[in-house]
């Protein structure tokens, strides 16, 4: 023992200069190695720390071979034999026990961004505790940079958890830190963690534009490597938006980078991917073999919540092809394994696969119970966020969910008021919470507001290509800030959400019948709720009235008379509800694409339009027009009429780039009866009940500084366009007003910050009742921006409008309202006065864009309860 001992001091002995000669190449190694990291380009790290833990090890520096362990364990996360859990458990001991790991601050620090990475993968619960004490080392250690990557892994913890609203806050706010540090690596990430969220709440348009920019500066930085995270969320959001032929290719590119790379979750990721896309194809058996082979990958690595993952796709793929029982055993373990892995998001989704395919089996009462316990979760969900946004992106991911379950109520149950229950929790949600307890904007918002003006101000002064460029980066990066100060936030109220059906039926006088629609395939329903009843009418499925819709609106667009379109729509829609033909009003609650279509202009068996007999009105669900039927108004406004036209946008600032918010825009051009049209509008009233801003006084800043909660009517003879991927984008295009920071675009989301008192608030501007579908939540247009702002009712329109005949009809119109008649009944008349003055050439293109949204007195009854 002894001889040994010596012969081994002896032979270090001689090393020793051997060794100290490395020391400098094992920290260049360990330097180089913590570079890709900060990238978080962990697989090029690898056989870097690889090296230098060797170097450290034979040197004897035990805390730097310690730092570079880490490193190696973090990178080859996914090659270890060991599973993810069993690493973690690891790592656990070691910071209880190592006292390099419990006296070194910097390395424990270390050792815990190597653990909560890890646990993101398994337990969400561990990951939060480990990103908390990684937050609390950095402020001790006072490193900014780990201080805001902290908290935008906390932010992710919170989005498994289901807590939006602090995702969204930590998530920005780390953006926001590291686009100021020019901290790149950080960007990528947080970038591709806003994008991967837009995915999960399924909004694919916006979602890409996330997830383009990150790989975009990604591709600037050779050292940051392939950007597997942020290409699978992109080709999730390509099958998303049916693009399956981009998807595939960007599939197979990402999964031979795995393979080469040796990137186990990654390539189970992407045949996950490659699954879904198979099965848009409807090639179940390879859908099944890529998720088997994932699944092999998953359970090597421990890996839960991808294996919840499989286990979802797999039960999806057994229900469609008849095989329920094992369908059924395979989506309850997702479902357990979903809420055992902590990631509550995801819950409903998985329970929902359960309930559909329960459905399947007959099992009705199994499945109504299991949407239920979906949509607790949901509710639950819905009701812990204060903001419009989060609201809205909660019910897009989960509207699928309310329309199921109120099919399985209508098929097999028959229950109006349950049925009634399940659609109303949801529809029109974030209509109802605003106006049950009101609505603030924050000071950071409105901040925001003013500096994205600021930002478009100089875009339209913008001459060089470049300037173009890097002002458009600087709008999409102040955009991003919407994320931390969204504009508005709902109050906190303790009044329950929904209406219940029969305080609906009080308030609707005998003549109304409220028609609320599903759309759903095989076949579509309408709740028919009037003052004295309530039942479920079954309809065509969705598939076929969306043809028909679109047919119908191609024939319109086209300026035809589209008799033939509008038959089959009213087939479609309203000959199966015996009660609407009596009805002198119908109080429309729509779903999906019948967002587009004017069901005053559809034609019954006789070859009369619904206009000819009855008075559409559209509300965003029955509880909102219930809350706007109810909420005590403010005393009448002191004013009449604020008018607002005659703008000069072809000598104007507006068209000088045709870009507004860095999005092209088409040129503005002049619209000659806007002044006519606004002052018709005043001569209804007397002139000094009334204002009018025409011409160059008609800028944002003017129109904002009016008093709006001091007029009854407002009318807007504007441009107006819609934003199908950035709805907070539309606006009404007023002038720019430089001196105060006005760019002149009155966006949606500046509107719901307004403060209005109007009976009605005319939108006499093209595609202002247009916008992207959110789920159950509907439509986001301007004409739900000024609801949520104060207005009682908003006329808006389907699509571009010809000037000449707005001008007409708004002559009837206030001609109308003059007679004092309401805004719904005077609209109606209006558009009938132009059928009876032009005949057959008063096509619907003329007349049918005009709709009328929210509550009139019309349609109340005159002995509701008070209550």
């Amino acid at each position: 023992m002894a001889l040994r001992f010596f012969r081994r001091t002896i032979f270090i002995g001689a090393l020793a200069p051997v060794l100290l000669g490395q020391q400098p190449r094992a920290e260049q190694l360990l330097t180089r190695a913590l570079h890709f990291a900060d990238l978080y380009n962990w697989a090029d790290a690898a056989p870097v720390f690889t090296e230098a833990e060797q170097l450290f090890t034979a040197a004897g520096d035990q805390r730097n071979a310690l730092y570079a362990k880490l490193g190696r364990i973090r990178s080859n996360i996914e090659r270890e034999e060991q599973t993810l859990p069993a690493v973690s458990a690891e790592l656990e001991d070691a910071l209880d026990e190592n006292p390099l790991l419990q006296k070194d601050k910097q390395l424990r620090m270390f050792c815990l961004i190597v653990k909560g990475d890890i646990d993101a993968e398994t337990n969400a619960g561990m990951m939060r505790q480990d990103w908390e004490q990684v937050q609390d080392l950095a402020k001790e250690l006072a490193d900014t940079k780990w201080q805001y990557r902290a908290l935008a892994q906390l932010g992710v913890a919170a989005f498994y958890d289901a807590d939006l609203e602090t995702a969204r806050k930590d998530a920005a706010t780390a953006l926001a830190a590291a686009t100021s540090a020019a901290d790149r690596g950080a960007q990528i990430r947080l970038l591709t963690m806003l994008g991967s969220a837009l995915v999960q709440t399924k909004m694919f348009e916006q979602a890409v534009t996330y997830l383009e920019n990150a790989v975009t500066i990604a591709s600037g930085m050779p050292d940051a490597g392939y950007q597997f995270t942020a290409q699978e969320q992109r080709i999730e959001a390509l099958i998303g938006l049916k693009q399956i032929a981009a998807a595939q290719r960007l599939a197979n590119e990402a999964l031979t980078r795995a393979r080469e790379a040796r990137r186990s979750a990654h390539e189970a990721t992407i045949r996950i991917l490659r699954a879904d896309i198979d099965e848009a194809r409807n090639d179940h058996r390879a859908a099944l073999a890529e998720l088997e082979r994932a699944a092999t990958l998953g359970k090597a690595s421990g890996l839960t919540r991808l294996l919840a993952e499989i286990y979802a796709r797999q039960a999806e793929l057994y229900r469609q092809d008849d095989d329920l029982g094992r369908a059924e055993d395979v989506a309850k373990m997702a479902a357990a394994s979903t809420q055992a892995s902590g990631d509550i998001w995801a819950v409903p989704e998985r329970l929902k696969t359960l309930a559909e395919i329960q459905v399947g089996r007959g099992e009705y009462a199994k499945a109504d119970r299991v949407y239920d316990r979906a949509e607790s979760f949901i509710d639950s969900m819905i009701g812990r966020v204060s903001t419009a946004l989060e609201k809205t992106a909660f019910i897009t991911a989960s509207s699928q969910l309310y329309s199921q379950h109120f099919s399985l109520v209508a098929d097999h149950f028959d229950d109006p008021s349950k049925a009634y229950a399940v659609i109303e929790q949801v529809r029109g949600r974030v209509s109802a919470d605003l106006l049950a307890a009101g609505s603030t904007s924050t000071p950071n918002a409105r901040d925001t507001d003013r500096k994205i003006s600021t930002l478009q101000l100089k875009l339209m002064a913008a001459r060089s290509d470049a300037e173009v460029r890097s002002l458009r980066d600087q709008v999409f990066t102040t955009e991003e800030a919407r994320w931390l100060s969204p504009g508005v936030s709902v109050l906190k109220s303790q009044l329950p959400t929904t209406a219940r059906i029969d305080k609906v039926k009080q308030i609707l006088a005998p003549s109304t019948v409220l028609l609320e629609y599903v759309m759903a395939d095989p076949k579509s329903y309408c709740l028919v709720v009037s003052r004295n009843a309530a039942r479920i009418a079954t309809l065509a499925g969705k598939s076929q009235i969306e043809f028909h819709i679109a047919a119908y609106l191609r024939a319109v667009k086209a300026k035809m008379p589209a008799i033939a379109e509008a038959r089959r729509l009213y087939d479609d829609l309203i000959r199966p509800i015996g009660e609407a033909a009596h009805a002198r009003t119908l109080l429309i609650v729509r779903d999906g694409q019948l967002y587009a279509v004017p069901f005053d202009a559809l034609k019954d068996p006789a070859g009369r339009y619904a206009l000819d007999t009855q008075t559409v009105i559209y509300s965003p669900s029955a509880t909102a027009f219930y809350l706007l039927t109810e909420e005590k108004r403010q005393r009448a406004g002191a004013y009449a009429l604020l008018g607002v036209g005659s703008i000069p946008y072809s000598a104007s600032q507006m068209n000088r780039s045709g870009l507004s918010r860095g999005t092209d825009r088409g040129k503005f051009a002049d619209l000659p009866s806007s002044g006519d049209e606004v002052r018709i509008a005043r001569d209804a009233f007397p002139r000094r009940e009334t204002k009018l801003l025409l011409g160059k006084f008609a800028t944002e800043t003017a129109f904002k500084m009016s008093d709006l909660a001091d007029y009854r009517i407002v009318h807007l003879a504007v441009h107006g366009f819609a934003d199908t991927a950035f709805p907070e984008r539309a606006a009404l295009v007023f002038l720019s007003d430089p001196a105060a920071g006005d760019d002149g675009y009155l966006q949606a989301a500046e509107i719901a910050q307004l403060h209005f008192n109007a009976d009605v608030v005319v939108l006499s501007a093209c595609d202002t009742a247009v916008g992207p579908l959110q789920g159950q939540e509907g439509v986001a247009n301007l004409s739900k921006a000024f609801l949520l702002a104060g207005a009682r009712s908003v006329i808006s329109t389907l699509w571009q409008v010809d000037d000449t005949s707005s001008l007409f009809l708004m002559k009837r119109f206030y001609a109308h309202l003059l007679a004092k008649r309401s805004a719904a009944l005077a609209l109606a008349a209006a558009k009938r006065d132009m059928l009876l003055t032009f005949g057959t050439k008063a096509v619907p293109y003329e007349w049918a864009a005009f709709t009328i949204e929210g509550a009139d007195a019309r349609l109340v009854s005159s002995t509701r309860s008070t209550k």
